[in-house]
């Protein structure tokens, strides 16, 4: 969760939330440029189709299988982060 600042996405005021929106913008803009001048055409803004994309980590609009994989994926770097965390904590209160 921390390589990919996810936490930081939730906190009041969602400001990497609004980062991310922008970041898709430029994305879509750079490589779908038709797709790009018909959102603009439109008036439609990123926060309009994605909040629920990024806020559910993607969760909301994929079949189960893939939802499976996707928390798996999370829950793993999740456990290995606090793994070593244990590791370290246990090697330097032997050492004290």
């Amino acid at each position: 969760m921390t390589d990919y600042n996810l936490r930081e996405m939730y906190k009041p005021g969602f400001d990497e939330l609004y980062l991310r929106f922008f970041q898709l913008d430029r994305l879509i803009q750079e490589y779908l440029p038709p797709l790009h001048a018909h959102f603009k055409e439109l008036d439609m803004q990123p926060h309009m189709f994605a909040s629920q994309w990024f806020l559910t980590l993607f969760t909301a609009k994929f079949p189960l299988f893939m939802v499976y994989r996707i928390i798996d994926i999370v829950l793993t770097e999740v456990l290995q982060i606090h793994t070593h965390h244990l590791a370290y904590n246990k090697c330097y209160y032997k050492l004290t």
